[in-house]
């Protein structure tokens, strides 16, 4: 067959023993400008663009940039934070029109779309508990937690929120050790899963948090957005610095528990 689609990376990658794949995500000088003249000289190809887009607002800012552009790609940012990316459908594929073509989109009435992160959260501790009685939590716990583990990034108290997930992903293992101790098969667990994550929830969220809607969320970022504009624009840092703040904290996280996952592996 022949290729028609295309996703460009923006910036080059510096092939050097002192350039880190970090560095060169960093680094190199974006060049959407080339992403745009591909897709003027070659309209009968797709064309979407990769690198340095971290939050749905510049997505959108890109699109209309370039409006004959197939799409943006975002990886890390939607992963860290990916609440602030939740109003997509709606923006990008019009998914509360009725008239919309996008077969996704209407395949999703909005009275069946969860209004807030209490009721996100409400859902998937029905799904939760429904996984954990089919397979053995000391095994799927953890993988469970940390889906829903980013929901509150950027949030007051939302790093309390996910150090008492972090604790309810350990309680299996833990509840396995003190069983084995005392010669005990059952781990016993009594509370189900679900009503462990919205104790956590609950207990370090405030309501307001809880109930936002995406579309209040999306004008608070928006909003956030333009004052940093006139603080970033005078010495010409990104108005995307708390995206990226996030970004890292994710990646730190993420590169903590994987070296503690290692350390356990190691001594068992």
């Amino acid at each position: 067959g022949v290729v028609t689609d295309f996703q460009i990376h923006a910036r080059i990658a510096v092939l050097n023993k002192n350039y880190s794949p970090s560095d060169n995500r960093k680094i190199p000088t974006l060049k959407y400008h080339y992403v745009h003249r591909l897709v003027q000289d070659f309209p009968e190809l797709t064309f979407s663009l990769n690198g340095g887009v971290n939050t749905l607002s510049g997505v959108v800012q890109e699109l209309e940039d370039c409006p004959g552009m197939a799409g943006v790609m975002v990886g890390r940012a939607w992963a860290a934070n990916p609440w602030s990316f939740a109003m997509a459908d709606n923006l990008l594929y019009g998914a509360s029109s009725s008239s919309s073509s996008n077969s996704y989109s209407n395949s999703i009435t909005d009275d069946k779309k969860p209004k807030n992160r209490l009721e996100i959260l409400e859902e998937y501790g029905k799904y939760a508990d429904e996984e954990e009685e089919h397979w053995d939590p000391v095994k799927i716990r953890r993988f469970l937690i940390k889906a829903i583990t980013p929901l509150f990034a950027g949030e007051p108290n939302g790093k309390r929120y996910r150090i008492a997930l972090d604790e309810i992903a350990g309680l299996p293992k833990k509840q396995q050790r003190l069983a084995l101790q005392k010669g005990e098969s059952g781990i016993g667990l009594s509370v189900p899963v679900s009503e462990l994550i919205m104790n956590a929830a609950m207990d370090h969220l405030s309501e307001e948090i809880l109930l936002r809607t995406p579309e209040e969320s999306y004008e608070r970022l928006l909003a956030s957005s333009t004052k940093s504009k006139s603080f970033s624009s005078s010495d010409g840092r990104s108005n995307e610095g708390q995206s990226s703040q996030l970004i890292k904290d994710w990646q730190d996280e993420r590169k903590g528990k994987e070296e503690d996952t290692r350390g356990v592996c190691g001594a068992t």
